[in-house]
């Protein structure tokens, strides 16, 4: 019976410069990306504080808004966003 090759070794990979420096500026616009979406998950959190009739769901559902509603809950958990309560400020305003 005939036997299988061994493994054959692999060359070391050195990148060029101009490799380097395109995933150092990748790395660059990936960390500028994450905080830009904090920034942007953080205003969303604000809208929805702002307006405790706004359901999660309307912020979901716009067209304007990246992520879907399991994200849109992710960022009320983080960012402790009170529980919806329909209507309540409409009528403590008209007490």
């Amino acid at each position: 019976m005939p036997r299988k090759p061994g493994a054959q070794s692999k060359p070391d990979y050195k990148p060029s410069d101009a490799t380097r420096e395109a995933i150092s500026a990748w790395k660059t616009s990936v960390q500028e990306e994450e905080r830009l979406r904090k920034i942007a998950q953080a205003a969303i959190a604000d809208d929805l504080k702002a307006d405790p009739d706004l359901p999660v769901a309307s912020v979901a559902a716009s067209s304007s808004v990246p992520w879907g509603i399991g994200t849109i809950w992710k960022i009320v958990s983080e960012y402790g966003v009170p529980a919806r309560q329909p209507n309540k400020a409409k009528k403590a305003d008209a007490s």
